[in-house]
């Protein structure tokens, strides 16, 4: 019995011990894991427990202004207040689109250009799981078909599903689609340009509106009015076709960029240097955050220094304008006039004008059509069509052709507005013979006009020939910038339309009388500029230098001065361009110039032209056709020293009856030429008008 107590005894004693080894050991691993994390991963952990957060946003900067060639500022920076939203980088849309219906109880925004897309992604947000699937669950994709479900279910929503929406939804969508355009940290505007009310209002409920901000912004001011404020151009949100080139050069998807003319062609030089602004939280455990905001100012761009004299240009717009409504009698339907003057030297373009006034009335300004619409402007292309005979050997200064009526079978009788007779080179530019060019381009096909033969045994050229004719014709004129880009510094232009040959071998003919391609205004003023320069086609310029950012355009380093640039010097002689020249002078001045009426300050060369065209008027069972006339001009001034070359056309209007004649395109070519002159002597500078800022659209297209 003692012998089973003891070993009872030793084996409760066994037990003991090994329950303390097992307490050693586990105390052993707590003060080995201790030592770790206290000593081995200390300053680790304390690390961790010290939360630092930065953030940076970049803030655009004003662009660069634009000032004429005397200094004037004519494009500015209007200074504003933008509602921005920030993205944290971690917000729901869900989140965003309450965020987007509390703020649009405080300001308007425009809904105009709301996009269907943005009304599918917003009916998107709002339906359930099972509704998205429901839309296309009975839909069979192929196997290779790699489009996202979302996408899919976005293709499924149609314009009758989002058709319902009222005006405060569409406020709603609005906003909350300028929020999903942001870049996470960037701020993206949602309204440029608040009210003062608006302002104040916000400024008391932000703290409410999470991640909602009031920015320093700037809209695009022209200084004076609506003067050639299409040919500056627009600033809006970066196209969608164009955002992957955009984003490589470092812009965000929120920016604003030029998207016309001249804003979109200098671009680079007139975006601004963002200013940035960081954002540095630091959080010690659980105790309070601080905050270091530092701020990198931004610079605006640089400034173009336009060639385009402003003073010049509202006179410009004045005469043009004040011409068209004195005529407006004499016009089909639309009434208008496009004129543009340039120094014939270097290319610079002094002022481009346009005005239109259309039979329902509101008439407006509209100087690209010197650039953008296209029209037959009759004889003022018959220096290139001399020029061209004289180069392909066919007719020589001394040439006289019997001017008289021609008579093909199966075209149109070919005739000038009166039987000349007999006449050289420089009286068929004199007197703008019609039947002159004509034997040019006869002469040109190899054929000789047999006037013993009838109308109907008498047939002009084949149409192979006409149309090696007419290509060889259009070599020559290209050279003038007839038919090609002039190679002005804007992102578009018109360089005409090409007529159509069809059956009609007298087309060859009816070209070199300029009317059958047709020509915009400013591809007749490189033309004329470049008859006027001796041969020498110069490049049309807008912009004539770059500079750092400067309030008076003067006091600034020039950083590119764009120099004038020869394009190409014509084929022809100095002695061909001569005839051309002198026949261009007498139009003025000769006992029979065409336009021998006109009165100008200083001896002028020019050139008349009338197109014969048809004028479309009323739709569809109403529509009636009447026969019109484009009526043109061209010329440089002084003859002998060309400071300025100008082009001017009136299309569509009516054609006069026997003793008339309508001289609204010289009465233009008189006063801009005048104008000009007296300029030199008596300057008093532009004329101060209500300037206009820009609205800004921040739907993309």
């Amino acid at each position: 019995m003692g012998e089973a107590k003891n070993k009872k005894r030793h084996q409760v004693s066994m037990r003991l011990n090994i329950l303390f080894l097992i307490v050693f050991l586990l105390f052993s691993a707590l003060i080995l894991r201790l030592g770790l994390v206290q000593i081995v991963n200390g300053e680790e952990y304390e690390k961790e427990l010290t939360h630092v957060s930065n953030q940076t946003a970049l803030v655009d900067a004003p662009r660069g202004l634009m000032f004429d060639s005397f200094g004037n500022v004519i494009v500015d920076n209007a200074m504003e207040l933008s509602v921005t939203y920030t993205n944290p980088g971690n917000q729901k849309q869900a989140e965003m689109l309450e965020l987007a219906e509390k703020l649009s109880e405080y300001i308007d925004v425009d809904t105009e250009n709301l996009r269907f897309r943005d009304k599918q992604e917003y009916f998107y947000i709002n339906m359930e799981v099972k509704e998205r699937q429901a839309l296309i669950e009975d839909i069979e994709y192929a196997e290779d078909d790699e489009t996202s479900e979302y996408q899919r279910i976005i293709d499924q929503i149609t314009e009758e599903m989002v058709s319902h929406y009222s005006e405060e939804e569409e406020q709603i969508i609005a906003i909350f689609s300028h929020m999903l355009r942001g870049s996470n940290g960037s701020p993206q505007r949602i309204k440029q340009s608040i009210s003062e009310e608006e302002a104040h209002v916000l400024s008391e409920h932000l703290d409410r509106l999470p991640h909602i901000d009031l920015q320093r912004d700037s809209s695009r001011e022209y200084v004076y009015g609506d003067t050639l404020k299409s040919l500056f151009g627009s600033v809006g949100s970066i196209p969608s076709d164009d955002i992957d080139q955009y984003l490589t050069q470092d812009y965000q998807r929120s920016d604003l960029v030029g998207v016309s003319y001249l804003e979109a062609q200098y671009e680079e030089a007139l975006r601004g240097q963002k200013a940035e602004i960081s954002r540095t939280q630091t959080k010690q455990g659980s105790g309070p955050a601080e905050s270091i905001v530092e701020e990198k100012q931004g610079s605006r761009g640089n400034d173009l220094v336009l060639s385009i004299d402003m003073e010049y240009q509202q006179l410009a717009d004045e005469i043009v304008q004040k011409e068209v409504m004195a005529n407006r009698g004499r016009f089909i339907h639309d009434a208008s006039a496009y004129a543009i003057v340039m120094n014939p030297k270097t290319g610079d373009i002094l002022a481009m004008s346009g005005y239109h006034d259309p039979a329902s009335g509101d008439g407006s300004y509209n100087p690209l059509g010197t650039v953008n619409n296209a029209y037959e402007f009759g004889s003022v292309v018959k220096g290139a069509s001399v020029l061209a005979g004289m180069e392909e050997g066919v007719v020589s200064p001394g040439t006289v052709i019997n001017d008289r009526p021609l008579q093909f079978r199966g075209t149109a009788d070919k005739r000038s507005v009166s039987i000349l007779g007999p006449i050289d080179m420089g009286t068929a530019l004199e007197r703008s013979s019609n039947v002159y060019m004509f034997d040019i381009a006869m002469r040109m096909g190899n054929y000789t006009y047999n006037p013993s033969l009838s109308k109907n045994e008498r047939t002009l050229y084949s149409i192979s020939t006409a149309k090696d004719v007419l290509d060889r014709s259009r070599y020559y004129f290209n050279q003038f910038g007839l038919g090609g880009s002039t190679g002005i510094d804007l992102p578009f232009e018109s360089t005409g339309m090409i007529g159509p040959l069809d059956q009609d071998p007298g087309a060859a003919l009816d070209f070199m009388i300029g009317q059958f391609d047709t020509y915009s205004t400013l591809q007749l003023g490189q033309y004329i500029s470049t008859i006027a320069n001796d041969g020498v086609r110069m490049r049309p310029l807008l912009v004539k230098e770059i500079k750092e950012p400067s309030t008076n355009g003067e006091d600034s380093v020039v950083l590119r001065q764009l120099q004038p640039e020869v394009l190409n010097t014509v084929d022809m002689s100095q002695d061909q361009i001569d005839v051309v020249q002198n026949g261009f002078r007498r139009v003025v001045n000769g006992n029979n110039g065409t336009a021998g009426s006109i009165d100008t300050d200083v001896p002028i060369a020019a050139k008349t032209g009338t197109a014969q065209t048809t004028v479309s008027v009323g739709e569809g069972d109403q529509r009636t056709s009447y026969k019109a006339n484009n009526v043109s001009f061209v010329g440089y001034a002084p003859y002998d020293d060309p400071e300025i070359a100008f082009a001017v056309i009136a299309p569509g209007m009516r054609i006069p009856s026997a003793g008339d004649s309508n001289r609204i395109a010289q009465n233009i070519s008189q006063e801009l030429t005048n104008s000009y002159f007296d300029l030199k002597e008596n300057r008093n500078g532009p004329e101060d008008v209500d300037s206009v800022v820009d609205e800004v659209d921040l739907f993309d297209e």
